[in-house]
């Protein structure tokens, strides 16, 4: 070695004095010469002064609306999943991502607004309904749109297929946690940096003791509320009864898990799309022999081709002979979940061949074939709905069933159109569709819908039907309140008794709309 390869660098930002051995640097632990004892020491490499810089920004910008997002999504969500404060949450959460992306210069799409606004109006369906179920469909597509929303913004997706968005968004979802790795890394730049600029420093001091008292505030401030909630009644009323926090133990605990949560899931997820990792180009994966899914779709739609003309002889004419003991009403209250479930394998199934199989004019046609099948189906499940509807009323999973039926009517138009046009934007369609129709369903309330329905039809069905159909409406959520407080019989009194105790002071914080209004009918009856 010579001193030519022995380079002093005095003006690294990082731990002590960096050197240079054959042009790598070394990080020394003295600040005397190289010598072949700490020669093979860990290689660091300093990064770019840009990559420092733009460190530096995520760690103080992102970082304090990340801590400020926290702290008022905590306040709105802590052992709160439905109430008043859900939409403020949505907008919060809309102006953070907006803010966010901002920071590294992106700018906001107009089709985004389109998922912004299903995300504030699935936030504003939380708060209206009581039914668990809808509560947790409508978070679980609060999360999609948010990534579906910085997806659409950060990159070009104009020309992703249907595969490339959904993968897109699992891995989003999953490599966002990796950048906690980014998070200590800016947070060490952020505090090198002020180190190194003592005299320069006063707004970042500020900013710097802001924070340290927000932190500090939030246990002063919960042991001072338990405090001054124990001295005077009314206060305690107006924080627990109104707020609906108990500032216990497990209380503050639970408080600090969510907020910790938000904090670095909200940085992590925003700091993921900073770095752009997705790769935007659209590998084309139709190479597939096209002779071995002509194989199996032929079998299939003989065999889709064979059911269908049942359907229309058996089911929509009422022409040829059941089997024994089978009588024409038997046979049309069964198998539509079957059915919807074949729909949903053909959709599937389309999809697959028409992204994965190379271009065959007899493939597009067997397609086809069976995507008009899928219609036969889907009307022969309308049917027998229907028919079970009208002899056994209406049930959640029944209405569920027409939903789906609706759907896959409207999203196979889409996929006969890629069929034969592949670069047709079948995710964006597919996105459209299933957000409108989700949300007209949400807002329908379709527990009041079934307890309205059932109640005027009762005389109409078997006395046994109609009691489990009693029995099952006693479990209906609060949404079916308004329906049930019409009539007066046993079924009132026993679905408002079970209501009785758990809407017993709801509070302002936690405030539900349609708990709310089950509790007034519950005080009037």
């Amino acid at each position: 070695m010579t001193d030519n390869n022995i380079n002093n660098n005095n003006n690294s930002p990082y731990m002590g004095t960096s050197y240079y051995v054959n042009n790598y640097p070394v990080e020394g632990y003295t600040n005397g010469p190289v010598t072949m004892s700490n020669q093979y020491n860990r290689v660091i490499k300093p990064e770019p002064v840009e990559v420092q810089d733009f460190r530096e920004k995520m760690g103080k910008k992102l970082g304090l609306a990340s801590l400020i997002y926290a702290l008022f999504a905590t306040f709105c969500l802590y052992d709160n999943l439905s109430g008043v404060t859900m939409p403020f949450f949505g907008i919060a959460t809309l102006v953070y991502m907006i803010y966010s992306l901002r920071q590294y210069n992106v700018a906001i799409k107009r089709f985004s607004w389109f998922y912004a606004t299903v995300m504030i109006a699935l936030t504003i369906s939380n708060f209206l309904t009581g039914n668990p179920l809808f509560i947790f469909f409508n978070n679980v597509g609060i999360i999609l749109m948010l990534f579906v929303f910085l997806i659409h913004n950060v990159y070009d997706d104009s020309r992703w297929n249907f595969s490339k968005t959904a993968i897109s968004i699992c891995e989003s979802l999953l490599y966002s946690v990796g950048a906690l790795d980014d998070f200590s890394k800016d947070m060490k730049v952020l505090k090198e940096r002020r180190k190194l600029n003592e005299s320069d420093n006063e707004k970042s001091h500020t900013i710097k003791y802001v924070m340290i008292g927000l932190l500090i505030s939030v246990p002063v401030v919960g042991i001072l509320v338990a405090l001054l909630a124990n001295a005077d009644i009314v206060f305690n009323k107006l924080i627990v009864n109104n707020l609906r926090f108990n500032f216990r133990l497990e209380t503050m605990f639970g408080v600090s898990i969510t907020f910790a949560l938000f904090f670095f899931g909200a940085y992590c997820i925003m700091r993921f799309f900073s770095q752009k990792k997705l790769d935007e180009e659209v590998k084309n994966h139709r190479n597939f022999e096209p002779v071995i899914a002509i194989t199996v779709l032929s079998l299939v739609s003989v065999l889709y081709l064979t059911f269908s003309l049942i359907q229309i002889v058996y089911l929509f004419l009422g022409g040829g002979s059941l089997p024994e003991g089978y009588s024409y009403s038997d046979y049309a209250r069964e198998g539509f979940f079957q059915l919807l479930a074949v729909s949903i394998i053909n959709f599937l199934m389309v999809l697959f061949v028409n992204n994965y199989f190379r271009e065959s004019r007899i493939l597009k046609v067997l397609m086809t074939i069976i995507s008009g099948c899928t219609y036969i189906m889907i009307a022969s499940s309308f049917v027998r709905i229907m028919m079970y509807i009208d002899a056994a009323l209406l049930t959640n999973l029944r209405i569920w069933v027409l939903w789906g039926l609706a759907l896959f009517s409207i999203l196979f138009v889409a996929v006969i159109i890629s069929i034969y046009k592949h670069e047709f934007p079948l995710f964006k369609y597919c996105v459209i569709v299933v957000s409108v129709l989700y949300l007209i369903l949400s807002f329908a309330r379709p527990d009041y819908i079934i307890a309205d329905y059932n109640l005027k039809n009762l005389h109409t069905i078997e006395a046994s039907i109609a009691e489990q159909d009693i029995d099952y409406m006693k479990r209906l959520s609060s949404d079916a309140a308004p329906a049930i407080a019409k009539y007066d019989n046993d079924l009132k009194d026993a679905y408002f008794d079970r209501f009785e105790m758990h809407y017993y002071q709801i509070g302002f914080r936690r405030l539900n709309l349609s708990r709310y209004t089950a509790n007034l009918l519950n005080e009037d009856r």
